[in-house]
């Protein structure tokens, strides 16, 4: 059974290789005496066409390799058709070195018995696929022309031309047009200005195909479904800090029957990923993950989760039978507890006070209670303090700011002499807590801005009721910790300082650090996956739906 598991990974491998040995054996090799006298018997236009269709059918065996790996069933069907286009091209021509059309033979037979692996739905397209497509086929066609003119037809060439004669020519002929190159014979100049134009036809073949095929767009998140969400998280006194951040209209919802509970995800690169733990009822989180993993193997998709916390990944782990590593803790201030006095927190007191003397102050209020032109005011300064970088996120942060739909949301504002000089965005989390989406601030700002709007929030949050405030995410902090003990190994202080190296380009240790002098509750964030083979490919598809950032969140210290 684990053999047969396997079958696909190693069918697409096998797909790869028989696509670039037919592209190479067919661009490489002169063209045989036979095949010269087959040409005294047909058009210039079958043979040029048949050695374009084996070129081509090679780049689509390349291409169709992934997605064989990923069980497509549509990528079966369509590498029975093109495997039997490229066996006749070739054997038509008696042009061919027999490991290559055995190579052929072998993946179509591969590819019969061993059909129903191939079960999976297609994926949902996107835009650019056919602008991948035609790059991809551009490419490779090119470099296959240049090929053919140095390799096949060079003893038809009148003269020596240069690479970038040829280059030319290649690049006119796919248009139909005659290139600077000249040849011995009428005869040799037709056979190349019939086959390049017909490389060209299968250059555009492919993006075509791409935009034309039937395949169901990406299903966001609905507005519906968005209030749903809301008021099941705005129910639950258990939920997650991360609950309000599954109202991303970027994601996707997988529900229970009854509509109760649901996850929300993201399929990046060919993995489904989870946002956080489930949300709505906790009985039903079960039903929503047996969901979730039914979707994931129709479309052969990998599921993950990024972000799930410990009562969340505890279900997770006994109900789908994940993996889970530790990717860092989430820092949450207990604003019963929250104090200014005390050693520990020195440094914040001092920070605060010193900002207070420059003529800052912080006030915090509802999104709702702000007038019309403090909102416009604050969206435009949220945009303008990115300072060109894009905004960041999926499992710990929003796609939005200050928006209507999010009148519940929490604002803290920074002011000198009525100037802003710094926000904080802090989502609903449950009906007793806050939970930071955004920290921003002017870059002239000074120093302590942070610390008096943390503060603030503190204080606004005791006073009103609230029990925790959800601050930064704190990646690798255990490694930071461990590293900091007198008996911390030198394997140990080398990660730590690779990670502090990283910290150069990333925020890493600046937001451990940061959050630490807060004195906060830790809880542990996991990453959970189905293998370990699997590990590469979600944390490179977690890192590309958070888009690279270190802090997982959206937040400019």
């Amino acid at each position: 059974m684990k053999l047969r598991s396997s079958v696909p990974l190693i069918i697409g491998r096998i797909t790869y290789v028989v696509g670039i040995a037919d592209i190479l054996a067919n661009v490489l090799t002169p063209v045989k005496l036979h095949a010269k006298q087959l040409d005294k018997y047909f058009p210039i236009f079958i043979n040029s066409a048949a050695f374009a269709t084996a070129v081509f059918t090679g780049v689509a065996m390349i291409i169709l390799a992934r997605n064989l790996i990923r069980r497509k069933r549509r990528a079966w069907s369509l590498s029975i058709f093109i495997l039997t286009l490229n066996i006749a091209s070739d054997l038509f021509r008696l042009h061919y070195h027999p490991g290559q059309v055995a190579g052929a033979f072998l993946l179509l037979i591969l590819l019969i018995a061993f059909r129903k692996e191939f079960y999976a739905q297609s994926d949902p397209g996107t835009k650019l696929q056919p602008l991948f497509g035609f790059a991809f086929t551009f490419v490779v066609m090119f470099i296959s022309g240049v090929l053919v003119l140095l390799n096949r037809h060079r003893d038809a060439f009148a003269g020596s031309p240069s690479i970038a004669n040829i280059a030319v020519t290649v690049l006119l002929g796919f248009i139909g047009i005659a290139g600077p190159i000249t040849y011995v014979s009428e005869r040799m100049s037709d056979i190349v200005n019939t086959t390049l134009p017909i490389l060209g036809f299968f250059i555009i073949v492919v993006p075509f195909a791409m935009y034309f095929r039937r395949a169901k767009p990406t299903v966001f998140m609905s507005e519906e479904e968005c209030g749903l969400v809301k008021k099941l998280i705005a129910h639950d006194a258990e939920q997650d800090s991360l609950g309000y951040f599954s109202t991303r209209k970027d994601k996707s919802v997988i529900w229970s029957g009854n509509q109760k509970a649901g996850i929300a995800y993201r399929v990046q690169n060919g993995v489904m990923l989870a946002s956080g733990d489930p949300f709505g009822e906790f009985s039903l989180w079960p039903e929503a993950i047996i969901a979730f993993l039914e979707v994931a193997k129709q479309h052969a998709w990998t599921p993950a989760v990024m972000g799930a916390s410990d009562r969340g990944g505890e279900v997770w782990v006994e109900h789908a039978g994940m993996l889970a590593i530790d990717i860092g803790d989430e820092a949450i201030i207990n604003v019963s507890t929250f104090t200014l006095e005390g050693r520990t927190m020195g440094n914040v007191r001092h920070m605060v006070n010193r900002i207070n003397r420059k003529g800052y102050s912080a006030t915090t209020c509802r999104w709702h209670e702000l007038d019309s032109a403090t909102k416009i005011e604050l969206r435009a300064l949220a945009k303008k303090w990115r300072y060109g970088a894009p905004e960041r996120g999926f499992s710990m942060s929003m796609d939005r700011f200050g928006e209507d739909s999010d009148g519940d949301a929490f604002i803290t504002i920074t002011r000198q002499e009525n100037e802003i000089k710094g926000l904080l965005y802090f989502v609903p989390w449950s009906t007793h807590s806050l939970s930071l989406d955004r920290m921003q601030r002017e870059r002239g700002a000074d120093s302590g801005v942070n610390e008096l709007m943390i503060v603030t929030a503190a204080q606004y949050a005791k006073e009103n009721g609230f029990k925790y405030i959800s601050l930064n995410f704190a990646a690798f902090r255990s490694l930071f910790e461990r590293a900091d003990k007198i008996s911390a190994g030198p394997v140990v202080r080398s990660t730590r300082n690779f990670i502090r190296f990283m910290s150069n380009f990333f925020q890493v240790e600046s937001l451990y650090r940061f959050n630490a002098k807060f004195d906060p509750e830790w809880q542990t964030r996991y990453v959970l996956y189905p293998k370990a083979r699997d590990l590469p490919a979600v944390t490179w598809s977690a890192l590309r739906a958070e888009k690279f950032i270190s802090s997982f969140r959206s937040h400019s210290i």
